[in-house]
């Protein structure tokens, strides 16, 4: 069976996984969004001083997933500080250099790192610490466990959870940290790879010439039958894989999830446990499959081949019993993943679903796809069908929030660096960046010209947020002062308005608050409510929202451009409102609680991710809106406005403790408390400030509160 019949399922196919997300657009989307959080996070690490580079790779970046496969986040961040070299002409004085060594112990994938001298190119001959491992000769290699034991140490000393496979690290099953080291030439291993004829004649020359001169990793991850894997490193041609899969076209994109939707649903099930066939592997395939068809194999009525190409390369590799690495010379990728039994499992399996020309594939449950395929072939119930473009709201709403949470998170790190300082000193400080930033350059190769461009972008864009930050620490010292403010600080303040719908607008209006221009805070005030329709997402950067688990509102998705690649151009978002101790004077005095919310040892049960910003003053835009405009309508004597916005306040957080949109719930309890005691009816308040204690017992500012109306 083929001819016809594979044609007609090939198109019926597409039009599934087109509902699925698996589309130019949504593919195209998803690379632009991880690209630029890459970027974002690398300025931001420059910037700080941590000189460590960011990489996202893997199926989100890829865009090689869809909303049911629940994909992990895989990222790795690259020490930029340590001079790798493949010889000694490359030791640099001063800095850190190891060696790469081929030790006749390790497999074709495996170095060595040899310790070196930073005053002299000569070999360290006193290790100075346990991760020194020297060997039966007398040579220093550094160990690869340091960065496991380090990592694992801090989670555990914290009692937080930790996860672990292989060389990844991470706080949570849906987020893999790799640690690595940037090799800028590739080894010996890689060499054939450039020469082999291809009667498909991909990677083009082009291609080729980029891939080579964008060099390699060293993963901190031993051969699995070496007797010294804790002083094997692992080279990872990440980057060259990352480049093949972006010039992949959307036929090719749609193969290879359906071998994953297939290793999901269909292969490793029928393993159940004995072996597993990963995503790596059929990536592989893919790549060998693109590189021997000729490209009029690979239109959209003949995906049915392509697939059954893929699969037939996996089943004879189980006959082998050799996995061919795409780009490094003896490797088998089958070592550690599978042995001799399970190989012939996976040999059945294969065989199964060749044989039943992929029938397997009308059983998938992930996103519905059977059902998808067998509409409108046979009667079948869809009315659990997502409709096609309520999924792609969806990916672009995820990746939206995704994108700017990710934006807050940066600010937030480059802002804890300057966390004690005074607040002249933080001035100059920020002022130094603003103006310093421009100049931060990230090393990238000259191929890697898309990141450059986004380095830049994310310059700029990061450059408005600390303005907004600067405006707010200048106009405290001149409000703490009684001194005239300049023009430079309205400036800063118009420079970083629109990074979003309300967080600059609201820190504005609460200076001019304190300043008692309250006729102007209630115009800004009036344009942010303006502003803040029912489409606009709040976004915290502060740790206490998962893209992967937090789903954003469905006004806010629906109300998305579906046809703008940069999620993050929309200006429909809230972030959350931050004050730093440094800008207290701009700040009602009772959120000045907020920035000393430790009461005795609450210090030490911090959640990690608050350790950043638990002496601020946090608070989500939406409430602090009503709040400011209690405050303002009060002083202006406009009792029902006043009243009008405590409505809302209350409205607001009942709203967002309802759908769990509101991220520091127990900040807006406490606001909506103080109201209440401006409204002289402590007792409420107390009440308020109790279940804001319920919500949140510990580092809470409620906990001053309630000891301040119980002393009353």
């Amino acid at each position: 069976m083929s001819g016809r019949f594979y044609d007609v399922m090939s198109l019926r196919l597409i039009a599934a996984l087109e509902d699925m997300g698996v589309t130019e657009l949504i593919v195209g989307r998803r690379r632009h969004t991880f690209l630029q959080e890459e970027s974002a996070r690398s300025v931001a690490n420059k910037l700080g001083g941590r000189n460590v580079v960011i990489y996202h790779f893997g199926s989100m970046t890829e865009g090689t997933t869809t909303p049911g496969m629940g994909s992990d986040i895989d990222t790795l961040d690259c020490n930029d500080k340590v001079n790798i070299m493949s010889g000694w002409p490359d030791w640099e004085r001063g800095r850190e250099n190891l060696l790469m060594v081929k030790h006749e112990t390790c497999s074709p994938q495996h170095y060595r790192l040899l310790e070196a001298r930073r005053d002299l190119p000569l070999p360290l001959t006193q290790p100075y610490n346990e991760y020194c491992v020297t060997d039966h000769d007398g040579k220093i290699y550094r160990s690869n466990k340091r960065i496991g034991h380090l990592w694992r140490q801090l989670r555990v000393d914290a009692n937080l959870p930790y996860f672990q496979a292989g060389p990844s690290h991470s706080f949570s099953e849906m987020y893999d940290f790799v640690f690595a080291y940037r090799c800028r030439t590739l080894p010996a291993e890689c060499d054939s790879w450039f020469t082999r004829s291809r009667p498909g004649n991909w990677p083009t020359p082009e291609m080729l010439q980029v891939a080579r001169e964008l060099g390699c990793f060293l993963i901190p991850d031993g051969h699995c039958f070496s007797e010294h894997s804790a002083v094997e490193w692992r080279i990872s041609p990440s980057l060259i894989e990352r480049h093949l899969m972006f010039s992949m076209e959307i036929i090719h994109i749609q193969c290879y999830v359906t071998l994953k939707l297939l290793k999901n649903n269909t292969i490793n099930p029928f393993l159940n446990g004995n072996g597993k066939l990963t995503s790596f592997h059929c990536k592989t395939a893919l790549f060998y499959a693109r590189e021997q068809l000729l490209p009029e194999m690979w239109t959209d009525d003949h995906l049915f081949d392509c697939i059954i190409y893929c699969l037939t390369l996996l089943r004879d590799w189980t006959t082998s019993g050799h996995c061919p690495h795409y780009i490094m010379d003896r490797v088998n990728l089958f070592d550690g993943k599978l042995n001799s039994e399970q190989r012939g499992r996976l040999h059945t399996i294969l065989t199964i679903i060749i044989d039943t020309h992929l029938a397997p594939l009308a059983s998938v449950e992930t996103d519905n796809l059977g059902v998808r395929l067998l509409h409108n072939v046979y009667t079948v119930a869809i009315w659990d069908m997502t409709p096609r473009r309520a999924v792609y709201q969806g990916i672009t709403g995820f990746l939206s929030v995704f994108g700017n949470a990710g934006q807050m998170t940066n600010v937030l790190l480059i802002l804890h660096d300057a966390a004690d300082r005074s607040p002249d000193e933080m001035c100059l400080y920020l002022h130094s960046l603003i103006t310093q930033l421009p100049l931060q350059q990230i090393q990238r190769h000259h191929s890697e010209q898309a990141l450059c461009r986004l380095d830049a972008v994310n310059r700029d864009s990061l450059i408005k947020y600390l303005q907004q930050h600067l405006a707010s620490t200048a106009a405290s010292i001149c409000l703490q002062h009684g001194i005239q403010m300049g023009t430079r600080i309205w400036a800063w303040y118009g420079a970083a308005m629109n990074i979003d719908v309300a967080s600059t607008r609201l820190k504005l209006a609460s200076m001019l608050y304190c300043k008692g221009d309250l006729q102007l805070a209630a115009d800004v005030l009036e344009d942010v409510e303006r502003r803040y329709d029912n489409t606009v997402q709040a976004i915290c950067g502060c740790g206490r929202i998962d893209p992967l688990v937090d789903k954003p509102q469905e006004t806010f998705t629906e109300a998305v451009n579906e046809e703008n690649i940069d999620v993050l151009s929309t200006n429909r978002v809230a972030y959350c409102v931050r004050f730093l101790p440094q800008e207290a004077f701009c700040v009602p005095p009772i959120l000045h609680y907020e920035m000393v919310r430790a009461v005795g040892d609450d210090i030490q049960h911090m959640h990690h991710t608050e350790r950043k910003w638990m002496n601020w003053a946090v608070v989500d835009s939406r409430p602090f809106l009503h709040y400011l405009q209690y405050l303002t309508f009060r002083g202006l004597g406009l009792r029902l406005r006043q009243l009008q916005a405590f409505l809302s306040l209350i409205d607001n957080i009942e709203d967002g403790l309802r759908h769990k949109n509101l991220f520091h719930p127990e900040t807006a309890i406490n606001l909506m408390a103080h109201c209440m005691e401006m409204e002289n009816r402590p007792d409420r308040a107390l009440q308020l400030y109790l279940w804001s204690q319920s919500i949140k017992p510990r580092n809470n500012a409620a906990n001053w509160h309630i000891r301040r109306l119980t002393s009353i």
